[in-house]
């Protein structure tokens, strides 16, 4: 039976008769008590006569002292638990076990899903495992799979709101899984937040033609024919089957959402016209994992580059007032360089870096060379000013004349 998970705590199901119960710490854990088992157990002590049988009971558990008997709640146990709480998220946690509750209610109700399943299809999706189950032309997908492909913490917000010939339970393996059909994971997926329902979508669309159907592509009117849609299919599968499997659902996607971001419509409705378009597009997407051609290197004749002496004491008017402008001599002072606003070093990387060159390393070098001029220069101009009060201090001492009465014995 499936963990559940309450905001950040995950609660192990403990498997009673087909019916999930909890233990005390994570009951407790769950309503943030600061000593959740010992919170719990003075919870139930105070109010034992409420509880019956069927919502608390002691079973033996193999624990860290060995085999022990250890006290178990039922749903409706915990809930009753967070009804003599008084922490902060008592109430929505007991919101939270009723929506368990019917969700266990609805599945009861739900019809038995494949009377003979087959063998799941085993897909993969941004690194976490996606099951399809097919029955016939019927295909059902593992509700707890695609609430973990849209980031939803538990299957039941999926299933919660589904009519029951739309959900199924399952025996699969040494499992019993919650399933939904094709239109529950649309419902799901029109629910889900766009930013994560828009790419599950198009990496299903894609999967379920490659991996399941198997089906010869239909043609749309006005949209690409067969054998273009199958084509373009072909050359998304060669560019992703060369890279690591775990990342092979996250390649389909980039390369079906690059073909609808530039078209504006699924890629059955790309117009024929801009079939070898689209063929190009995919062709030239760079997919995560991929080995990439070394880069030509950048040639520097083609930019225009050109920083003259005059150029850097032009924009610095207020520096270079030793250097004579008719010799042939350039006659500059630490203080030019230090207090000069444009740097030309700095303008030539900046250029560089717009044209595409990687020269962050040498310009942050020399940022970083002039921040340090400018503090030791003040350092030193800090200990100059020192010493000269110092030696200023020192001559006024000397010529300065003490008197001391009575120092000496008149004789």
């Amino acid at each position: 039976m499936q963990a559940l998970t309450f905001r950040n705590t995950q609660l192990d199901v403990i498997d009673r008769n087909g019916r999930p119960w909890l233990g005390v710490t994570q009951i407790g854990l769950a309503l943030e008590y600061a000593n959740p088992e010992t919170a719990i157990t003075k919870l139930y002590n105070r109010n034992a006569d409420e509880f019956t049988s069927e919502m608390t009971t002691l079973i033996d558990l193999p624990t860290n002292g060995g085999m022990q008997q250890v006290r178990i709640f039922s749903l409706r146990g915990a809930h009753l638990l967070a009804m003599f709480a008084r922490t902060e998220v008592a109430k929505e946690f007991r919101r939270w076990v009723l929506d368990v509750l019917d969700d266990l209610s609805a599945q009861d109700s739900a019809p038995a899903g494949p009377a003979t399943p087959a063998e799941p299809i085993h897909l993969t999706y941004n690194d976490r495992p996606f099951r399809i189950v097919p029955e016939g032309a019927v295909l059902w997908f593992v509700a707890a799979d695609v609430a973990h492909a849209l980031d939803m913490r538990d299957a039941y917000r999926i299933t919660r709101h589904l009519r029951s010939e739309h959900k199924a339970l399952c025996q699969i393996g040494n499992k019993r899984l919650c399933l939904i059909d094709r239109q529950g994971l649309e419902l799901a997926l029109h629910h889900a937040s766009p930013a994560r329902s828009e790419p599950l979508r198009l990496w299903l669309d894609a999967a379920l033609e490659q991996f399941v159907t198997g089906a010869a592509p239909r043609a749309l009117l006005g949209g690409l024919s067969g054998e273009q849609q199958g084509a373009l299919k072909a050359l998304v599968a060669a560019r992703i089957e060369t890279l690591p499997e775990v990342q092979r659902g996250k390649a389909a996607t980039r390369c079906w959402s690059a073909l609808k971001a530039r078209f504006g419509c699924g890629y059955k409705e790309i117009e024929p016209a801009q079939f070898t378009e689209a063929v190009s597009l995919v062709a030239r997407i760079v997919l995560e994992g991929e080995l990439l051609e070394p880069e030509a290197p950048k040639v520097l004749g083609r930019l225009e580059l050109d920083f003259p002496i005059e150029d850097w004491k032009a924009k610095n008017p207020h520096q270079f007032r030793h250097d004579n402008p008719n010799s042939t001599e350039l006659t500059i002072t630490t203080g030019d360089v230090l207090m000069s606003e444009y740097s030309p070093g700095e303008a030539l990387l900046g250029q560089l870096a717009e044209a595409g060159y990687r020269v962050d390393g040498p310009l942050y070098e020399l940022r970083s060379l002039r921040s340090l001029a400018r503090r030791l220069d003040m350092t030193m101009r800090f200990m100059a000013g020192h010493m000269r009060q110092a030696m200023d201090n020192f001559e006024h001492d000397h010529r300065r004349v003490e008197h001391f009465k009575g120092a000496k014995t008149p004789r």
